[in-house]
């Protein structure tokens, strides 16, 4: 039994309805481009919107009146019948459009196929949702509620990061909350529009009869355990099976946002998703592994009798303080093509030439993801297996090894900073399991650093570091610093920052204020690494980018005249490469114009220093002279020539192959991995 909604709280529901809809109608009809942002809506789609609008609200009248002209008395709650079933169809068509209007320019594209495949799945959820609730009323507010907030953040992850909504953010709730203070909010129209229908259609539902599946207890556990159990079957069917492929569904692990557009944000979402397990490369075992570590011997034997032979003779240098950098969102858009501003704003890194090693880097994201370069540098690993997933976040379950343990291996201390929580991508952990000695977070930073658009600058940043190092009990005691920067993080609108950098030929103040940024990461760098030329202790830097940033399309395109698309594999992947150095304040080789990628970077650095290498680094070496480069579009050969992955020559398959059948034993192994392979032989 239960009691309707009194004649007043229906009221006060009615009247909220014909507020929101009359502020929808003065937001549609004229001068709205102001509060609706960058959203556009067809007159075609606004008529057909305020025309469902004005039912909804003729409904919600119709339902005052019909109530005032009841006794307020108790109601018993009905079973659902075949009327309710369609509405709970009807309900599902209505979210499908509702986060496909919001989220997908290409709806209109869209085959029927696969708009009433996204249908059936919200169908099927909502459906078991009911039985599972047994409440009509209640399944229909929570659905409802749901899917306009789902809606929301697919909107405004895309916004932001330039790339949607994807299973593993769920694990990064946190680093996005963190992070969304330096982005500016707005509304499409068809936010607008939805958040009135949604507003005036919970208002309908709450005010309804509510049904249920079964009254009697027994009948009430029977449909909930067989719809528990079916939704089990589902999802093993949905893990283990390819009914993806078998509907044409081509889904794409690194555009995840075609794959939404194409197939429908709901099927796109599950569809990616269903490649976020970590699972073992096609003919791994723990033999095969010790088989490539076995065959790779003999020339890691022989480069190590190089070297050693070289420290005896004391023409390397080893040095005291090694710091790695990883600075946020750095990237050369010169790199794409020329382009012209009013200032420069890479001076110092262009000037640096003495004893440096600098060229650009391949990563394999964009936008977003920051926490897959640095597991890259740190491991030597590739994350193009880990396409949506970040290894921090999801297969961290044991400690690893890394360029940290190859340095305290050889008497290293180690640390890790980052300006920002410690618990971003979960880092907190992951250093634990990578074995750094310590982690300083925001917390270490004094309430007074300088800080750039609410981040603490570069400049603080390397301040910093330059205390730690200077904290040393021993200035000669070995010390592994990595860096996390937080300054030129995404979200380039903040009004307060005041640049000098501005593009000429082109308009865009997203564009300026990021370029002056890394005018003032240059600056910074200039102090870092003036401050470091006159310290004592033998020290090198190694300093690159995460990602590029997300900018308008049209920047690129005016930069290189062509879309992404209509580009070439090797055009397409400077996209995707980032600059880097290595510099020492003592003599090491010089080189410039260097194209590697961020797995082999760290390997790279160790072979400055007259370290003692792993074997696994060593094995990385060897593979650097088939494969100098290589991200998720594809690799570069030895002689030059790039080569998407789908059509790999057989023996560069094989190589690849091998080089992910040692990154899985590294990364999920336990007892079975191969220990020595990833540590220094130190006597």
């Amino acid at each position: 039994m239960e009691y309707f909604v009194t004649k007043k709280q229906k009221i006060k529901l009615t009247a909220g309805m014909l507020y929101w809809s009359l502020v929808l109608t003065f937001l549609l009809a004229g001068q709205s481009k102001i509060i609706t942002g960058t959203g556009s809506m067809g007159r075609r789609h606004t008529l057909v919107f305020l025309g469902v609008l004005s039912f909804l609200v003729f409904s919600a009248v119709f339902s005052l009146y019909r109530s005032m002209r009841m006794k307020k008395e108790k109601q018993p709650v009905a079973h659902a019948g075949i009327w309710q079933y369609l509405l709970l169809f009807g309900d599902a068509v209505y979210v499908f459009f509702e986060i496909e209007l919001i989220n997908n320019p290409l709806l209109g594209e869209m085959k029927i196929g696969y708009m009433a495949l996204n249908v059936a799945i919200i169908f099927v959820l909502l459906l078991a949702l009911y039985v599972l609730l047994n409440s009509w009323r209640l399944a229909l507010l929570i659905w409802n509620v749901f899917y306009y907030i789902l809606s929301l953040v697919f909107y405004y992850v895309y916004l932001f990061r330039g790339e949607p909504f994807q299973f593993i953010d769920i694990y990064s709730m946190g680093t996005a909350a963190e992070v969304a203070g330096g982005y500016q909010f707005s509304a499409s129209s068809e936010i607008l529009v939805f958040t009135v229908l949604t507003l005036c259609l919970l208002s309908v539902i709450s005010q309804s009869r509510n049904y249920c599946l079964a009254k009697k207890k027994i009948w009430k556990v029977i449909p909930r355990a067989l719809t528990a159990g079916g939704l089990c079957l589902l999802y093993y069917l949905y893990l283990n099976t390819g009914w993806n492929g078998d509907v044409g569904i081509l889904t794409d692990l690194y555009r995840p946002y075609q794959t939404y557009q194409e197939y429908g944000t709901t099927t796109g979402f599950l569809c990616v998703a269903k490649y976020m397990r970590v699972t073992p490369p096609d003919g791994y075992s723990v033999k095969a592994a010790e088989k490539i570590a076995k065959d790779s011997k003999k020339k890691i034997d022989a480069a190590q009798e190089t070297q050693q032979t070289t420290d005896t003779e004391g023409t390397v240098t080893k040095p005291v303080n090694i710091i790695a950098i990883m600075n946020e969102s750095w990237a050369d858009y010169r790199y794409l093509g020329d382009f012209q501003t009013t200032e420069p704003f890479m001076e110092y890194y262009d000037s640096m030439q003495e004893n440096t090693i600098k060229g650009h880097t391949l990563v394999c994201i964009q936008g977003g993801g920051t926490a897959k370069t640095e597991y890259e540098f740190l491991t030597g690993n590739s994350v193009k297996r880990f396409p949506g997933m970040v290894p921090y976040v999801s297969y961290f379950t044991h400690d690893q090894y890394s360029l940290v343990t190859t340095l305290e291996a050889q008497g290293y201390q180690s640390a890790a900073m980052h300006p920002n929580k410690g618990s971003n991508w979960k880092r907190t952990s992951a250093y634990r399991l990578l074995n750094f000695d310590h982690f300083y977070t925001i917390d270490d930073f004094d309430s007074s650093a300088m800080r750039i658009r609410q981040h603490i600058s570069d400049q603080a940043n390397y301040e910093k570091i330059i205390d730690v190092i200077q904290s040393k009990k021993n200035p000669e005691d070995p010390f592994f610093l990595f860096d996390v920067t937080m300054q030129n993080h995404g979200g380039y609108t903040d009004e307060a920052y005041k640049g000098n950098v501005e593009t000429v030929g082109y308009t865009d103040s997203a564009v300026n204020q990021y370029l002056s940024l890394l005018q003032d990461t240059d600056r910074a760098l200039q102090y870092l690494i003036e401050y470091f030329k006159s310290c004592d202790q033998p020290t090198m830097i190694v300093m690159f980018g995460d990602h590029y940033p997300d900018m308008p399309d049209s920047f690129t395109q005016w930069i290189t005249g062509k879309s992404y698309e209509d580009s070439t594999l090797e055009e397409q992947e400077k996209y995707f490469a980032t600059p880097f150095f290595i510099w020492a304040n003592y003599d090491i080789p010089e080189a410039d114009g260097i194209l590697t990628s961020t797995n082999y970077l760290s390997t790279i650095m160790l072979e400055q220093t007259g370290l003692t290498e792993t074997s696994y680094n060593s094995y990385l070496s060897e593979l650097m002279q088939e494969m100098p480069a290589l991200n998720h579009l594809g690799y570069k050969d030895k002689t030059g020539a790039f080569t998407a992955w789908d059509a790999a020559e057989p023996s560069y398959e094989k190589l690849e192959q091998q080089y992910e059948i040692l990154q899985y034993n590294e990364l999920t192994e336990d007892s079975d991995r191969l220990d020595k392979f990833f540590l220094p032989s130190v006597k």
